[in-house]
């Protein structure tokens, strides 16, 4: 199985990436969470339907050498492998992964970090301090929204203008 990625890697024009499933994943993460706001589930749900278009409509068609100019197929893979990344926190708190999308598995599907704000929050009697712990978890899952889908939308604009594009 690992010789067939890497194979597939090495082969397809486009990275094997699917931003629908990392959209989804976000979407279904946030609808488990209390905290989560109105504008934070509309822009998760803006997100996957980016990422659903950017994936039927630019990245199906980029992999046919015919139709894509290669520089514009390199930058659409750099935006598709920065994705994930854009998820990634500097500075995790203890037994919680760095990428935001990372839970162990058998948990509540949920954010980690956020799932780990809370915690605190109800074991302190949620004072002042625990509501800025929950306050910057969604922040920090608000940046990563926010970071992936200019990603989303720098791999939509690649091939918008293209005179081989598909419109």
């Amino acid at each position: 199985m690992t010789a067939e990625a890497i194979l597939r890697l090495i082969n397809d024009p486009v990275l094997p990436f699917y931003p629908l499933d990392i959209a989804l994943d976000v979407q279904n993460k946030l609808r488990g969470s209390s905290a989560a706001y109105p504008a934070l589930l509309s822009s998760a749900a803006a997100l996957r339907d980016r990422a659903a278009f950017l994936q039927s409509e630019s990245m199906r068609p980029a992999n046919d050498p015919k139709e894509r100019e290669r520089s514009h197929v390199r930058m659409l893979n750099d935006a598709l492998r920065d994705l994930e990344k854009s998820f990634l926190v500097p500075l995790a708190p203890p037994g919680v992964y760095r990428n935001l999308l990372y839970s162990l598995p058998g948990k509540t599907p949920q954010f980690s970090i956020l799932r780990f704000s809370e915690t605190l929050q109800i074991n302190r009697n949620k004072d002042v301090l625990h509501h800025s712990s929950v306050n910057q978890s969604l922040s920090l899952i608000v940046r990563a929204i926010r970071s992936a889908e200019k990603l989303v939308n720098f791999g939509l604009d690649l091939f918008e203008n293209y005179p081989g594009g598909t419109e």
